[in-house]
């Protein structure tokens, strides 16, 4: 698994979605955007490593592998999360309606919690689909191009 690629799409489609519901927000004066925003980068992340998994190895991840990575990959997650609603507000105003809580108080830990086990299931479940995805996609592709 490449947990740099995974960090990269997970930074552009969290920076791509608060700019895109940035500037609808101006555009339709209007007050879209949630914190569950950021779980999307995530799944798109994990969907991708699944496909490039595949890719380089021919075959799906067995399960110690899928829980690695997700395990891995929620840490980064978190990481990211923290750090783009944290450190980022100043950029990106958008990113302060993700700052629910005080940093370090008790709402703070019981919703990365919650944000925790979200990024673990989903990154588990769609590395698996991403491979899945991408086997189908390899035996549509071979066979193709039999006679």
């Amino acid at each position: 698994m490449n947990y740099l690629r995974y960090t990269a799409v997970f930074l552009t489609v969290a920076i791509g979605v608060a700019l895109i519901v940035m500037a609808a927000n101006a555009w339709l004066d209007a007050g879209l955007g949630s914190s569950a925003q950021l779980l999307a980068p995530a799944m798109i992340a994990a969907l991708i490593e699944g496909r490039a998994f595949v890719r380089a190895e021919t075959r799906r991840p067995n399960p110690a592998e899928a829980w690695n990575f997700a395990i891995l990959a929620t840490v980064l997650a978190v990481a990211l999360n923290v750090a783009l609603s944290y450190a980022m507000t100043a950029l990106l105003p958008e990113f302060a309606r993700l700052t629910i809580a005080p940093f370090g108080s008790r709402q703070f830990l019981l919703l990365l919690g919650i944000y925790a086990l979200g990024y673990l299931l989903s990154n588990r479940f769609l590395l698996g689909l991403g491979a899945r995805s991408e086997l189908e996609a390899q035996a549509r592709r071979a066979g193709l191009g039999k006679p």
